[in-house]
């Protein structure tokens, strides 16, 4: 079954996310097939307190019916959650890495007293209650997400379901369209600075200098003329971030992700004994480990142009990190084989990071290429403890890790820098670095966005996030403003509860969910939600104040106007 799946994905799902969608049928209410006339007459018949009541007491259960769903679904919700208890989930890596260097210490022993076994086996147990605690956190928001989505479909809400995706795919595509708007600004100013640079160059009064760069001499005008032969180039490599290219990346990856939910069902409800019966499939991020395969393919694209154009050690450095992370959050540590494997990674990535030159550079491409033939027998051996998918997932990073480094090399942007440090003046040297510093930033920040937050924002989304998000984030605040609605016997009051309470709350999601639609992690998320809803109230509190002391003021007059009474 993982096998299928993982071949199936490094292509294309085949499934349908919404196979029923189209056939959906809205069965209508008998009750209101009533004509016109007699609708009204019917409703005329009730008198006014009574529709009073009956609208309080409707407003009343739901919202109690709403809380009692809140109060029971609020810490699953919270759990699936992208930050998942960050405080917890960090406790738990600390635990894990501290059980696995105990671990590892007792193992490396040639002998052991029999405490020491003892202690052996209570830490492996540990490792393991650790390991299945961890996975809980990671998967319960898939497993939310999708049973949510399925839920939905099956009693006829398909197309409300494709609406609400469909809505914030479109805001996740523009938030990526606005990375890349800045990125685009930055780059033609930068351009224009740099053209206008080699064309005062080819004029100037020292064009015929001689300077010689990396043991080659050209007179200033030939380094001016290739300085603008490399802008050029860079300007035609910059296309793969110009809005026509980003969009059919994204249409891409969008249907490469279609069906991710489907797969995910399959996988976990639609096989549940073998799921919770197998620890490894669950103890990993069930849909990271599925789109692992594309995800690498897709960024690749993206930072192959990327580089293309900027590339420096230090961008290099932090890529090849974040891979070596990756596969060290993959491999089990307490297989002393997989942590041996995890050392010789680190060591190689290591050595590079702090000399990367042409020798090391074939010394890490050959040891990685040693890794990769020696995982084999650790990944899928017989025994082996880990999934088609896992196993496949760390392979491929690790064969990302040695496209990166064998692709190495400096960007046309470094070059040109390198040109204009030579045949430039100090000061105009500056100017034209914090030039391209500006854009460098912005197409480093621009790609990031598109190659990691995007993707995963489109693997939630395909996975059914949208509609869970939406559905509790409109689930507590409809309910428990409904019943403090329905307990405010007066106009007054309930005024009062819809600008103390209501609005503050509303405000505050929206600002979360806001923060969800522009990619923001939970925690950032949830802290500006919390701080505009608490700016709201305040601001709704004094208007409640004021309309209150208003209103005070008016009954007084009205009393005061009132004639006296005789004894």
């Amino acid at each position: 079954m993982e096998g299928k799946v993982g071949n199936v994905f490094e292509t294309q799902f085949h499934y349908t996310v919404h196979k029923n969608s189209n056939n959906t049928s809205v069965q209508q209410n008998p009750s209101q097939t009533n004509s016109p006339n007699t609708v009204g007459s019917s409703i005329s018949l009730i008198p006014k307190d009574v529709k009073d009541k009956s609208v309080n007491h409707i407003l009343r259960n739901s919202g109690i019916a709403a809380g009692i769903g809140v109060a029971i679904l609020t810490p699953v919700v919270i759990l699936a959650s992208k930050g998942k208890f960050p405080k917890l989930s960090n406790y738990i890596n600390k635990k894990l890495q501290k059980v696995t260097t105990k671990l590892n210490e007792l193992r490396e022993k040639p002998q052991m007293t029999n405490a020491e076994m003892v202690y052996l086996n209570s830490l492996q147990k540990t490792n393991k209650t650790l390991n299945s605690i961890k996975g809980l956190l990671l998967n319960s928001g898939p497993l939310k997400d999708v049973l949510f989505d399925k839920t939905l479909r099956k009693i006829g809400l398909g197309k409300v379901c494709n609406k609400i995706t469909g809505f914030f795919e479109r805001m996740a595509l523009k938030m990526t369209s606005i990375a890349y708007k800045s990125s685009n600004d930055a780059f033609a100013l930068m351009k224009d600075v740099f053209s206008q640079t080699n064309k005062s160059l080819l004029n100037s009064k020292t064009s015929s200098k001689v300077e010689t760069i990396n043991g080659v001499s050209k007179t200033v005008s030939e380094w001016a003329q290739l300085a603008e032969e490399k802008l050029q180039k860079m300007d035609t490599i910059y296309d793969a971030f110009r809005p026509k290219s980003v969009a059919k990346r994204n249409r891409w990856l969008g249907n490469q992700f279609e069906g991710l939910g489907d797969v995910v069902f399959d996988k976990t409800y639609g096989n549940l004994k073998q799921f919770l019966t197998t620890p490894k499939s669950w103890t990993s991020f069930i849909t990271e480990d599925l789109v692992a395969p594309t995800k690498i393919k897709y960024s690749r694209n993206i930072l192959r142009s990327k580089k293309m154009i900027t590339n420096t050690h230090s961008d290099v450095s932090k890529e090849l990190e974040t891979l070596v992370s990756n596969i060290e959050n993959s491999l089990d540590l307490t297989n002393k084989q997989s942590l041996n494997l995890l050392k010789r990674i680190k060591k190689a990535v290591g050595l590079y990071n702090l000399n990367n030159s042409s020798q090391s550079k074939q010394e890490i491409v050959s040891e990685i290429n040693n890794i990769l033939k020696e995982s084999t027998s650790i990944l899928e051996g017989e025994g082996s403890k880990y999934s088609q998918v896992t196993s496949r997932k760390i392979k491929k990073t690790l064969g990302n890790i040695r496209y990166i480094v064998d692709s190495d090399k400096k960007g046309e942007l470094e070059e040109v820098m390198e040109i204009y440090k030579h045949i430039l003046p100090d000061q105009k040297y500056f100017e034209l670095k914090r030039s391209s510093k500006k854009m460098r930033e912005a197409l480093n920040h621009a790609t990031d966005t598109e190659a990691d937050k995007f993707v995963d924002k489109m693997r939630d989304l395909k996975s059914g996030s949208a509609i869970s998000d939406v559905g509790f984030g409109l689930l507590f605040p409809l309910g428990s403003t409904a019943v403090a609605m329905s307990m405010a016997d007066t106009k007054e009051k309930k005024r009062s509860v819809g600008l103390n309470f209501g609005i503050p709350l509303f405000v505050g999601l929206a600002t979360s969910m806001w923060g969800t639609i522009a990619m923001l992690a939970a925690g950032p998320s949830m802290a500006l939600g919390l701080v505009t809803s608490t700016i709201t109230n305040q601001i709704c509190s004094r208007i409640d104040n004021s309309l209150k002391k208003k209103d005070a003021e008016k009954l007084s007059a009205q009393t005061n106007s009132q004639p006296a009474t005789k004894a």
